[in-house]
């Protein structure tokens, strides 16, 4: 009895210890727990659990808190067949992003989990996951329906098999689910199905993809698409990935549409013909991440069109600091309707490029209003290389190119063989200089045409200060220049330029040897010049001065001059020197004549003031001397006023002479010239006048040329006519009996009276009607005489300048001297 009453009373303390556990349980359970759960840096929050009738665990509420991460769970009931949660939440801080774990100190090793063979199942019916990375609480439903094997459904869907050795994952995503963890752009869509394991050191991914993109910009839509296998390894220790996606097929698309936000129809037409609007992208060789650094063997872009392809092969990278340690090859091939080829191959070493290309069209845009023609070796052909260093500090770099075209059409100007050797260089300090060496066989445009062009240009600027300033140093020569009324040969010049906000330049300028030196700065608003004609031979214009009177030849002479103005405005005003000039036409002669003008420019308008010069003689046959004059020029109107000089003994003034005008009346006045001299007979005929004599001659010249009428002569003083042993008088006195005595006064006549009518006609005929008064002393009879004269001038005139001597010397000498003294 005392055995049975000491069970019972063992059984009442043992189930009075068991009611006051049970009473006390949650201090005593948080008083257990707390220092177990710290060792593996955990804190325990709350729990309150109890019992059910059935004797399941049922946990109220738990909450913990793990590295910074809080759990919370409710409605847990636990037995021995499966652990069900009802409610849970997980918040994930972003102190990670502050304290991330040294992974190079941490050595990950292969899993080898001891799962026990037997336990409850574990399901969550719903557990919500709020962090930093989401814009909303991600919600999960955990399910695990076979041992070690979790279904995760809701926002995101997943097979989760845990094994002793390896975690694997079957996971679908998409867009909606992404949206959760980043902002993804508009029109975006993907789906990708993923198997995932990890052993504990390598993560492999085998994923199967269909993605696409839509961007528009101003109603310009471009588009990306991507469908396909791809897989993936990682390997923790060795921070190793490997990509492989070469299965993915890779589409880049441009719609129609966007060319049309390209204003000029030209523009839109000529990049049509030549751009493909679909692109596929292959990355052909696996992707590779190893110690921090990048590597993909050869990725590809093709057009679907045609054959055009860019190909970037070798590419490596650091991704600490990728802009340094960028290495690639970069290979350009393509072409199209209207280019023939185009190739570029580029090796980008760290920040350094070093590329060759090469261009060859038939023809270049008509909206460039150039045009070529050929075949391709006649067309329009570039190559070069170009080199670039520190691209991403101070940039540097150095072009070398070569451009031709065989046959072109510029603006108007058709140009044959062209070629051009360009080297361009920009270095740290943003200097770039430019220097160009160009050849053209042949230009025409319009009426104008040149040969066998030069043309060697130096551009130096400074691109760091804002503003383009620039150095022009450039020298154009061209072995022939011509047009309708004009040629040069010899055509140099060389240019000095600066431009700045406007371009300033000076041109020295050779043609034929005669040389100029012109200056100009041209601006928006004015463009003023300044022509300067260096002192020099005027025998340097004579190729010329041929081309517009073949019979004129320079032989003597200085000319200067300096001349200012305004394009814009055409205005300018200057003068221009003349010394010490002679010159031949045909077998007219004018020696040292001198001049020094100064005029004025005006809307189309000459103006020169009425200057003196000055002409020591000209020979036309009559020998001219000491001829003075005023030389003025109103409205382009040229014209020579009071003009003097000595002839044949006497001296003539003319009132005024304009060559360019149609219709005008000159009035020549002469006095005292030797009669001897105006009537030019043979020394053997035996007819000799002397005296003197004046005279008024109304020159009148218009389009049907040079006539005189009613001019007269009249002698000044007393005159003297001899006839002796003149054949053809005698015959005329034989001839005519009944005139012997009256002729016969005239062979020694003393004139006392001279008067004469001259009339001349504009085909050189001269009539003279002549009265003679005067005695013959002999036969002391007094003698009135009236006889007219024809007799054509010109053909007088030349017969004189013929038989000049002094024009005869001179045109020798030049003749030994040649055409030109420059």
């Amino acid at each position: 009895m005392s055995f049975k009453r000491a069970c019972v009373g063992l059984l009442g303390i043992v189930l009075s210890m068991v009611l006051l556990a049970y009473l006390f349980r949650l201090p005593l359970t948080s008083w257990y727990l707390t220092p177990m759960l710290s060792k593996n840096g955990a804190e325990l929050h709350c729990i309150d659990w109890s019992l059910t009738r059935q004797l399941d665990l049922n946990i109220e509420k738990l909450c913990l808190t793990y590295q910074g991460q809080q759990i919370e769970l409710a409605g847990i009931i636990a037995n021995k067949q499966q652990v069900s949660v009802s409610r849970a939440n997980l918040i994930i801080s972003n102190q990670t992003n502050n304290q991330q774990p040294d992974t190079s100190q941490t050595e990950f090793k292969k899993l080898a989990l001891v799962l026990p063979e037997q336990r409850p199942l574990i399901s969550i019916q719903q557990l919500d996951v709020v962090s930093p990375f989401t814009k909303s609480p991600v919600r999960l439903a955990i399910q695990e329906k076979r041992l070690n094997h979790f279904t995760i459904s809701r926002d995101l869907n997943a097979d989760v098999v845990i094994s002793n050795y390896e975690v694997k994952a079957n996971i679908t995503f998409d867009e909606q689910v992404a949206e959760r963890f980043v902002t993804l752009p508009t029109n975006s869509h993907f789906t990708t199905q993923s198997q995932i394991k990890f052993d504990g050191i390598t993560v492999a991914v085998e994923s199967s993809l269909n993605a696409s993109y839509q961007h528009v910009v101003e109603l310009c839509e471009l588009g990306f698409a991507s469908e396909g296998q791809l897989s993936a390894k990682y390997q923790l220790n060795q921070q190793h990935l490997y990509a492989d996606l070469s299965a993915l097929q890779n589409q880049l698309s441009v719609n129609r549409d966007c060319l049309n936000s390209i204003a000029d129809q030209q523009h839109q037409s000529f990049i049509e013909a030549q751009l493909p609007l679909t692109w596929q992208l292959h990355i052909e060789k696996p992707v590779i991440v190893e110690d921090k650094n990048l590597s993909a063997p050869i990725v590809k872009l093709q057009a679907t069109e045609g054959l055009s392809e860019v190909t970037v092969s070798n590419t490596s990278l650091s991704l600490l600091g990728p802009n340094v340690s960028l290495n690639s090859q970069v290979s350009i091939d393509f072409n199209s309707k209207d280019i023939d080829e185009l190739k570029l191959n580029a090796h980008l070493h760290e920040s350094s490029v070093s590329a060759d290309f090469q261009l060859s069209m038939e023809s270049l845009p008509a909206f460039l209003d150039f045009q070529a023609d050929g075949a391709l070796v006649e067309g329009i052909g570039a190559k070069g290389k170009l080199d670039i260093d520190e691209l991403f500090t101070s940039p540097t770099a150095k072009l070398n190119t070569n451009i031709s075209a065989k046959n072109a059409l510029i603006s108007g100007a058709q140009i044959a063989d062209f070629t051009s050797a360009i080297d361009a260089e920009y270095n740290a300090q943003q200097h770039l200089v430019v220097k160009a060496n160009s050849k053209v066989k042949s230009l025409n445009y319009d009426d104008i045409s040149a040969v066998k062009i030069s043309n060697e240009l130096t551009l130096s600027t400074d691109l760091s200060v804002g503003e383009l300033f620039a150095d022009i140093d450039a020298k154009t020569t061209a072995a022939k220049l011509s047009t309708p009324e004009l040629s040069l040969n010899k055509l140099s010049v060389v240019t000095k330029a600066l431009q700045s906000r406007a371009l300033q330049a000076t041109h020295h300028v050779f043609a034929d040897g005669f040389e100029a030196l012109v200056s100009h700065h041209m601006s928006e608003v004015a463009h003023p010049f300044e022509l300067v004609i260096p002192e020099q031979a005027v025998s340097k214009l004579n190729p010329i001065i041929a081309q517009f009177e073949p019979l004129a030849t320079v032989t003597d002479g200085f000319v200067s001059g300096n001349i200012k103005g305004d394009v814009n405005l055409q205005q300018a005003k200057g003068n221009l020197q003349i010394d010490k000039f002679s010159a031949l036409y045909n077998d007219y002669l004018a020696n040292d004549f001198a001049v020094n003008l100064n005029g004025t420019f005006n809307s189309g308008q000459l103006n020169i003031a009425a200057t003196k010069f000055t002409l020591n003689e000209l020979r036309a046959g009559a020998v001219v001397k000491n001829i003075q004059g005023q030389l003025q020029v109103t409205a382009n109107q040229p014209c020579a006023a009071n003009l003097t000089g000595q002839v044949m003994g006497g001296a003539f003034v003319v009132n005024k002479y304009c060559p360019l005008s149609d219709n005008q009346t000159a009035t020549v006045k002469f006095e005292n010239i030797d009669a001897s001299k105006l009537v030019t007979l043979d020394a053997e005929s035996g007819i000799s006048l002397s005296g003197r004599l004046a005279g008024t001659l109304p020159v009148v010249i218009s389009k049907q040329g040079i006539e005189v009428k009613q001019g007269q002569l009249v002698n000044q003083g007393d005159g003297k006519l001899l006839i002796s042993n003149n054949a053809g008088f005698e015959a005329v006195k034989a001839q005519q009996q009944e005139l012997s005595t009256t002729l016969s006064l005239l062979e020694n006549l003393d004139i006392k009276k001279l008067r004469s009518s001259v009339n001349l006609k504009p085909d050189g005929w001269l009539h003279l009607g002549v009265n003679l008064e005067g005695y013959n002393e002999a036969q002391q009879q007094a003698v009135n005489f009236n006889y007219n004269h024809e007799e054509n001038v010109f053909t007088l005139l030349r017969a004189l300048r013929l038989s000049d001597e002094i024009t005869q010397k001179v045109e020798k000498e030049y003749a030994k001297k040649g055409s030109n003294d420059g």
